[in-house]
């Protein structure tokens, strides 16, 4: 007799499966998130970019930043984590509509959905008018493959 069932080894099924038609009629929310995020995520970055220099250049000096600069590199943190937090609630919102981000920078959203007889990912990415490949679990965005 075999032992237990490991179940923390078994994929987990997709919470819900998409027809071409249900994520092609979610497009249009999906295009409202990602362009309601660009300047959050720009401004993160900036901000990120001022936080990873202030700590590089007083890394290099060898000495702790004067009060003045600490005091802004404290705010810096303190926005940062702000916009992290402004753009998790429209990553949260994604998530909740039951398709996968897999890349915020290049609109790339992943659909659960059966495909040839299995379960695949329907995949779409920004700009693309309407749904039109698929790719293999595993596969990821290199494996696409158009729908027939």
């Amino acid at each position: 007799m075999e032992g237990p069932v490991d179940l923390r080894m078994q994929p987990t099924a997709p919470a819900r499966l998409f027809t071409v038609d249900e994520a092609n009629a979610l497009l249009p929310r999906l295009t409202e998130i990602f362009r309601r995020m660009d300047p959050k995520l720009a401004r993160l970055r900036e901000i990120e970019d001022l936080v990873e220099d202030a700590e590089a250049y007083w890394h290099s000096k060898g000495e702790g930043m004067p009060p003045g600069e600490l005091a802004a590199y404290q705010g810096h943190v303190a926005q940062a984590t702000e916009a992290r937090a402004a753009v998790d609630v429209d990553l949260r919102e994604i998530q909740s509509l039951g398709c996968e981000l897999k890349d915020v920078q290049q609109g790339l959203v992943d659909f659960p959905a059966h495909v040839e007889g299995s379960i695949a990912y329907l995949c779409w990415q920004r700009g693309e008018g309407a749904v039109a490949n698929w790719h293999p679990l595993e596969a990821g965005f290199a494996g696409r493959r158009p729908l027939k």
